[in-house]
């Protein structure tokens, strides 16, 4: 199972390979957050080219006991690249019932060169109305329960 991060320029990269989980999704999230390199806000883009066709089911405990306050560290303009249908699904299901991410907007593109292109497009600047939190002292907070 292989997931980690990559951070180039503005762009926070989460890459999936072969089969992937829920904690693996998560724990890779977290540690790339907690590289010096990232400044929020980010752009984010999930690289699930070289995963598994038939990801890992997220079961009910692992929704229950993982969640990310992240939004105040991203841009809600996401681009995702997935092997297959069932494999974006999962991922985005998995983003949104594991962070407060609900209604994000998420996007899936078939080239990861395209998808790169559009978020750099994209001229969406950080405007979350419910984050007090000042964008140069931004921190992520990973909640296992």
């Amino acid at each position: 199972m292989a997931v980690h991060t990559t951070i180039k320029n503005d762009i926070f990269t989460v890459i999936i390979e072969d089969d992937f989980s829920c904690d693996a999704v998560f724990d890779a999230w977290q540690k790339g957050m907690e590289d010096g390199a990232f400044q929020a806000p980010m752009r984010a883009l999930i690289d699930a080219r070289g995963a598994a066709t038939e990801p890992a089911a997220m079961t009910a405990a692992d929704e229950g006991r993982l969640f990310a306050e992240i939004r105040q560290c991203f841009i809600p303009h996401w681009a995702i690249v997935a092997s297959s249908d069932r494999c974006l699904f999962e991922i985005a299901r998995m983003i949104c019932t594991c962070s407060d991410f609900r209604g994000v907007d998420m996007r899936a593109y078939s080239d990861i060169e395209e998808a790169r292109s559009r978020l750099i497009w994209s001229n969406f600047s950080q405007q979350d109305p419910f984050c007090r939190i000042p964008v140069s002292s931004c921190r992520p907070n990973f909640i296992r329960s």
